[in-house]
């Protein structure tokens, strides 16, 4: 009888053409057209960002568009979604605070996304939530 679950080995079909350097990945799809993003993530664990100046950034070659998190909120994209739903023991949905894309005024992490591009961006500093 052989092992199941927790450290039991698992055949994967894709390791062959990975290990053999016949892997095809997203980097190497090149479409007519295609764009890409860059994301500037926060050096803070906690700021308020006050201000993002993107008109240095729109003027280089190349860029399509420099987005920010309010601009995010402004046009109503909605939230990241849970990967999962998970239900209370009496049966109702899980309660889930907003979490957009991008920052829109306060970043909450080191290394949250709050622009699409190499903006200038001022933060201040706030205290670290305990």
């Amino acid at each position: 009888m052989g092992v199941e679950g927790i450290g039991a080995s698992v055949v994967r079909k894709e390791d062959r053409r990975f290990t053999t350097g016949k892997g095809r990945y997203v980097d190497d799809i090149k479409l007519m057209g295609m764009t890409h993003a860059q994301f500037i993530r926060s050096p803070h664990a906690h700021a308020k960002v006050k201000s993002i100046d993107t008109s240095a950034a729109m003027k280089m070659p190349g860029v399509v568009a420099v987005l920010t998190g309010q601009q995010i909120v402004d046009d109503k994209v909605g939230n990241l979604i849970c990967g999962w739903a998970i239900t209370s023991k009496d049966g109702t949905p899980m309660k889930m605070g907003a979490w957009p894309a991008m920052a829109p005024e306060t970043v909450r992490f080191v290394g949250q996304a709050r622009r699409s591009s190499p903006a200038r961006r001022s933060f201040t500093p706030r205290p670290p939530a305990t």
